[in-house]
C-alpha cells in the first residue's frame, strides 16, 4: 500500500470510529507501530486528527446534538442578541418561513407588532406565533418528531415546495466555508426546501456553530443571503462569506 493510500485509509478509519488505537491500525493496515505513529504525526499536522496516548481521535469538529428542551435553555443571551439583530430585517406584511431552530424561535416575540404570513414546521413556534392576533399562520404537514417537536418527511418537503416567500429564517446547526450542515438527512431536506422557496434567506447562528460540521449538507454558502451571529468569525471564514455574497451581521 502506497503512503498516500495508507494515510487516506487511516483518515477514513478515524472519521468513522472517532477514536482508534495504534494496535487497531496496525492490524487493519498490516504495518508496524512505528509506521502508524509516523502516519499519525503527518495527519495531525494536516488537522485531520489529534494524537492521543496510544492512538488518535478525529480532528473534525462535530456540532453538538441536543434535544429541544436543552436547546431552548442553552446560550439564551447570544440568541437574544441575534434575534434583536434579525427583527429589523423582517418587513411588515411579508411572508416568512420560520424553521424549527430555537434561535429562530427567539425572533418571534420581537415580531409581535408586525402583521405577517407565517409558515412553520415547528409546533412550539406555531404556538408562539399564535399569541399575536396579527399573524396568518400555516403549519406544514408531515411526520412529528416527538422530541424536537417539528414536522418532517416527504410530505413536508413537497408542501414547502409550493410556496414562494419573502424570507426564510433559518437556524444553523453547523456552518463552514463549504456550506451549512445538519445531523440528519430528514431535517436537512426540510431546511433545504425552506431555502429554495425564499427570496431572501436569513441564517442565524451563535458562535458555537461556526467551523463545525454535520452529517448532511443543507445548502452551499452562496444559497444564504445574510448570516447573523454573536461573535466575529475568523478572518478566513469572513473571506468565505464575502466571496459567496453573504452579508455578515455581528449582533451587539
Amino acid at each position: 500500500m502506497l503512503v498516500e493510500e495508507r494515510l487516506a485509509k487511516i483518515q477514513e478509519i478515524v472519521e468513522k470510529k472517532k477514536n482508534v488505537t495504534i494496535e487497531e491500525l496496525v492490524d487493519q493496515l498490516n504495518v508496524s507501530k512505528d509506521t502508524v505513529r509516523r502516519d499519525l504525526i503527518k495527519l495531525e499536522k494536516k488537522g485531520v486528527l489529534k494524537r492521543t496516548y496510544g492512538g488518535a481521535i478525529s480532528g473534525k469538529k462535530e456540532a453538538l446534538i441536543m434535544g429541544y428542551e436543552e436547546r431552548s435553555k442553552i446560550y439564551s443571551t447570544p440568541k437574544k442578541k441575534i434575534a434583536k439583530a434579525a427583527e429589523p430585517l423582517i418587513l411588515e406584511f411579508s411572508s416568512v418561513i420560520f424553521d424549527s431552530s430555537t434561535t429562530v424561535e427567539a425572533v418571534i416575540p420581537l415580531l409581535a407588532s408586525k402583521s405577517l404570513t407565517a409558515i412553520t414546521n415547528s409546533l412550539t413556534h406555531a404556538v408562539e406565533l399564535a399569541k399575536h392576533g396579527n399573524k396568518d399562520i400555516k403549519v406544514v404537514g408531515g411526520k412529528l418528531h416527538q422530541i424536537q417537536l417539528f414536522l418532517y418527511g416527504s410530505d413536508t418537503v413537497l408542501e414547502l415546495s409550493q410556496y414562494r416567500v419573502d424570507y426564510t429564517l433559518l437556524g444553523v446547526f453547523a456552518i463552514t466555508g463549504s456550506g451549512l450542515y445538519i445531523h440528519t438527512e430528514e431535517e436537512g431536506l426540510v431546511k433545504r426546501a425552506m431555502v429554495n422557496c425564499a427570496k431572501k434567506v436569513i441564517a442565524v447562528a451563535d458562535s458555537t456553530k461556526m467551523d463545525t460540521t454535520g452529517f448532511f449538507k443543507v445548502c452551499a454558502l452562496e444559497d444564504i443571503d445574510v448570516l447573523i451571529t454573536d461573535v466575529e468569525p475568523s478572518p478566513d471564514f469572513q473571506r468565505d462569506l464575502q466571496e459567496h455574497g453573504v452579508d455578515l451581521i455581528i449582533a451587539g
